[in-house]
């Protein structure tokens, strides 16, 4: 895998600490629309130290190949964070397996974006990381996100009960699969 790639319409790119105001910019934006669908992250995550120490985390992730954080950005604005695409948990244990996630700036949604990056992504580490099986959660009220993933290709197979931890509550999510 490469740390950048170009799409049609976008740029992805690993962030490193010198991106983190652009980070730190994107949460900020989109602060309480994530922190509906994913877990609160605290004050601390809102600062330029804290993104910088994550970026550098991620960062290692890239380099050991246990995980990969793209971040979106529009080819014709590339200072400016639109999303991000990540996939986790990528093991070499013979499970072969990792699970997605992404987001969308609330102004950039229904835009295609998320496609575009994932169709583009989803092979990528399959051929690098010898992928055979995504995996992602959702919530049941997650209508987009559950679109999304089907249009990918994903099936659902069942529910995972509290299986993430949603505003302080273990939350039940949908769980599908994508065999490559």
């Amino acid at each position: 895998m490469k740390f950048r790639y170009c799409t049609d319409r976008l740029i992805l790119m690993v962030a490193d600490e010198s991106m983190a105001p652009l980070v730190l910019d994107y949460l900020n934006r989109n602060r309480s629309d994530f922190e509906h669908w994913d877990r609160a992250f605290g004050e601390e995550c809102y600062t330029i130290e804290y993104q910088e120490q994550a970026l550098a985390a991620e960062q290692k992730l890239f380099l050991r190949s246990s995980g990969v954080r793209y971040y979106m950005f529009l080819s014709e604005k590339p200072d400016f964070i639109i999303g991000n695409i990540s996939f986790s948990y990528l093991t070499e244990d013979g499970g072969h397996r990792c699970s997605i996630g992404y987001r969308i700036d609330t102004e950039y949604r229904e835009q295609g974006y998320a496609y575009e990056a994932a169709s583009f992504l989803i092979p990528l580490i399959h051929e690098s990381y010898g992928t055979k099986r995504i995996e992602a959660d959702i919530l049941e009220e997650n209508i987009p996100s559950k679109k999304l993933i089907e249009k990918l290709g994903f099936e659902y197979e069942g529910i995972a009960r509290k299986s993430h931890t949603i505003a302080g509550v273990e939350r039940d999510h949908l769980r599908y699969s994508l065999i490559l």
